[in-house]
């Protein structure tokens, strides 16, 4: 008996420390894991970074470059003169030579050339290069870059998208892909003189950025356009195979769909792991550039990418003796564990008792607090809510780990929640102001502010505080219409005109559709008022108004800019149409009759008005000039014997 003890004890001392070393290692030597993958995690960040930092600065260069020598006067000036037919021989020569000196100085561009507003070649440099047979004569009027820099402004520029429509050049008895930056050229008067065509080196700049990211050796670089397209002039290690302009979504589907679904993230394919961002150069806002960057829009984003060897658990355990030695220090301190958990187990249970208290206390708090509380996970699903939003919103408890909190925004808050939101799991504070719809479809306008709870870099939930703002939203949303109204005739103001136009031609120039404006003003309306009094014109204007609101649109826009001016904008409304609305306008008012009390007796007021009609263009980005146009055409209309319409064209 005392040998089966023996026996048995012999095995409990086997198997129970086993077993707590089995509990201790797994997460210990998970943790470890995650720290490799971490580090990995932080080299893909720092070499994407290094990546990312040499493209746009290459890129960056290559910008300035092909400004500075828009603006230069001595080019200017030639252009100048080459359009006048004024320049001689020596002065081409010259320039020439100046000009192939700066661009020998830089092995990232090829050539130069100046280009007339016809697309025929003013000046190349340097003057030996041989460029792509397609262009006969040196004409460039049929080529991408050259269709796109003519309807530029100065300062913008165009990039031909690489491995579109690819050019190549002999440099050095090397054939090397070209991309063409291109920027027009602009007298001191304001008159397009023709364009600078700067070809950048393609394969000097890819070999520059796969240098600056393999900082380890078997790291593989990933660049592509929007469309999957390959741009780097050598394949990667994990596709050797791939060429500088192959489709890269075709022959790689697996890795680049992920690539499409986001801007920028990490995710394991393989036993490697790989780090990818978009880049967009036209939104990068280089410094010292004051115009815009256009290239062909499917193009864009860039796609730029970096992959390193995911940690796993054989290569931790190959690489790590100290693993090892970890395992045999646990299993001896194993049997003291059991000792320490015996002795403070009746210690954990006085501070569980002490502990329930005070959660007991603070749950009443949390529960009946006069602003609501809620935590979500990574789906935004409900993980708690206390009592006082439960009963804002009409829900019960059964919400919980059930329901969406975005079922409960209202869609036009949507875009900030989710905005916060992601601040949250980025681990930043987030605040957006929402409103909240109860099931009885109550509304409540609140101000929502979360902090996010991360383990090891990884979200967990959400804590927010939900602050009800609705009275002040009410109060804060009067004193708004009481500034953008006129008291008067009820009708928005200048100030409001001003503002919503804003909206209303940035939205007409994206979706290419047109505006009008008209121009309002009462004849003889200081008549009235000196005739009549002022209360007699104040009831003019509100019949005036009533009368032009019935006959427009519940888009349109009618304000009242002045005493007795009115404007009129128009929205997706052409000139034709806009000169029908002012017609019905002026017959309806020279049919209008303003009844009216003058010393006791009533009297009959018979009112016109002229008008000035104009078209807002494309390319105005403010109401300013249009108002001048149509306030031009109702000067007109007045002095020529009003009550009736003058149409200016912009």
């Amino acid at each position: 008996m005392t040998q089966q003890r023996l026996y048995v004890r012999l095995l409990m001392a086997v198997t129970l420390p086993l077993i707590l070393v089995t509990a201790i290692l797994w997460p210990v030597l998970h943790v470890h894991l995650e720290t490799r993958q971490e580090s990995i995690r932080a080299e893909t960040r720092a070499i994407m970074q290094v990546g990312k930092d040499t493209l746009l600065r290459d890129i960056k260069e290559t910008l300035s470059y092909a400004l500075a020598v828009a603006e230069m006067p001595i080019i200017k000036a030639h252009m100048t003169d080459k359009n006048g037919e004024g320049v001689d021989s020596s002065t081409t020569a010259q320039l020439t030579d100046f000009l192939s000196t700066l661009v020998k100085h830089y092995p990232r561009y090829t050539k130069l050339i100046l280009i007339d507003n016809q697309g025929n070649e003013v000046l190349r440099a340097p003057v030996g290069i041989k460029s792509d047979p397609r262009f006969d004569d040196h004409r460039h009027a049929n080529t991408d870059y050259f269709k796109a820099a003519s309807k530029l402004f100065a300062r913008d520029l165009y990039i031909s998208p690489p491995g579109r429509n690819l050019q190549y050049e002999l440099l050095s008895g090397e054939v090397i892909p070209v991309v063409n930056v291109a920027t027009p050229i602009f007298n001191d008067q304001g008159e397009r003189q023709g364009m600078v065509l700067l070809s950048l080196n393609w394969q000097f700049l890819t070999e520059a950025v796969q240098q600056a990211m393999l900082i380890a050796p078997d790291a593989g670089v990933l660049l592509a356009d929007a469309q999957g397209g390959w741009l780097l002039t050598e394949g990667s290690q994990r596709l050797p195979m791939i060429r500088f302009g192959d489709n890269y979504a075709r022959l790689a589907a697996k890795p680049w769909q992920p690539v499409t679904e986001q801007d920028e993230g990490t995710f394991t394919l393989g036993n490697h792991l790989l780090r990818f961002q978009r880049l967009d150069i036209r939104s990068q806002g280089f410094q010292g550039l004051a115009g815009r960057i256009f290239s062909q829009d499917d193009t864009l984003p860039w796609v730029l990418g970096v992959s390193l060897p995911a940690p796993t658990w054989k290569s931790l355990l190959q690489d790590e003796a100290i693993v090892v030695w970890f395992l045999l220090l646990t299993y001896s301190t194993a049997v003291a564990l059991g000792i320490y958990w015996s002795i403070s187990r009746h210690q954990q249970r006085k501070l569980r008792r002490e502990a329930q208290q005070q959660a007991t206390e603070v749950s009443n708090l949390y529960e009946n607090a006069p602003c609501g509380y809620h935590s979500l996970n990574a789906d935004g699903v409900i993980l708690k809510m206390n009592q006082t939003e439960l009963d804002w919103l009409g829900l019960t408890r059964d919400v919980v780990g059930k329901r969406s909190y975005r079922d409960f925004i209202s869609p036009e808050s949507l875009l900030d929640f989710d905005a916060a939101f992601q601040d949250v799991q980025a681990g930043r504070q987030g605040e957006a102001e929402c409103t909240l719809i109860a099931t009885d479809g109550h509304k409540r306008q609140v101000v929502i502010q979360g902090v996010g709870y991360l383990e090891n870099d990884r979200f967990k939930y959400s804590n927010a505080t939900v602050f009800d703002i609705t009275e002040r939203k009410q109060l804060e949303e009067k004193l708004r219409a009481q500034a953008m109204t006129d008291p008067l005739t009820g009708v928005y103001n200048r100030r409001y005109l001003q503002a919503q136009a804003s909206v209303e031609i940035s939205r007409a120039s994206r979706h290419q559709t047109p505006i009008s404006l008209i121009a309002i003003d009462i004849d003889h309306f200081k008549r009235i008022n000196d005739e009549y009094g002022h209360d007699a014109g104040d009831e003019v204007l509100k019949r005036f108004t009533s009368v032009i609101k019935g006959l427009l649109r519940q888009e349109d826009l009618l304000c009242r800019v002045g005493g007795e001016e009115f404007a009129i904008l128009l929205p997706d409304t052409p000139l034709e149409k806009a000169w029908q609305v002012a017609e019905r306008i002026r017959v309806a008012v020279e049919q209008t009759q303003v009844p009216i009390e003058h010393d006791d007796m009533p009297v009959t007021i018979a009112i016109t008005a002229s008008f000035g009609l104009t078209h807002i263009a494309n390319d105005e980005k403010a109401l300013k000039a249009a108002i001048k146009r149509a306030d031009s055409g109702l000067y007109e209309a007045k002095s020529t014997g009003r009550n009736r319409i003058v149409l200016q064209e912009t």
